[in-house]
């Protein structure tokens, strides 16, 4: 099939391997998503750029290949681990707030507003498009607020 190609043992310009993906993969979300590179600090801007390179690499994932058993194992992996990032980058652009001790800075909201994103944040994914969809769920407390708790059923 590619038989112009010049390759030398495991490079050939029509396929990557699991490690190269992966390596791709936490490099955008370490420098777009709020990685511990960038001192776990994000905002709009850069993650719709890491949204446009994720879309890249997922395109380039579709030339993953594996020498072996175990790298097909890996590559699977990276497949599971791209859609989970690409997941990560839809919640935390739709989240607008800083969402902080444990998770990340939004450089460009950087308070916590537990008045209007106490909630969940809930996705949806269209298996054929790759299109999201993002929605605020309630956030009930098991232990705390039985206030707030929905009624229970019986």
């Amino acid at each position: 099939v590619y038989s112009n190609e010049v390759v030398a043992g495991s490079v050939n310009p029509n396929f990557i391997n699991p490690r190269q993906g992966l390596d791709r993969l936490q490099k955008l979300m370490d420098e777009y998503c709020g990685g511990f590179g960038v001192n776990y600090m994000t905002n709009d801007k850069l993650l719709n750029i890491g949204l446009k390179k994720m879309s890249i690499l997922g395109e380039d994932l579709e030339k993953v290949a594996a020498s072996d058993i175990h790298e097909l194992l890996r590559a699977w992996e990276l497949k599971h681990r791209f859609l989970t990032s690409e997941s990560v980058f839809h919640h935390t652009l739709f989240r607008k707030e800083t969402r902080w001790p444990g998770y990340y800075y939004r450089g460009d909201a950087m308070k916590l507003d537990d008045k209007n994103w106490h909630v969940l944040t809930v996705s949806r994914r269209d298996p054929k498009t790759g299109e999201y969809t993002m929605e605020k769920a309630p956030l009930y407390h098991l232990v705390g607020d039985a206030e707030k708790a929905p009624p229970e059923s019986h």
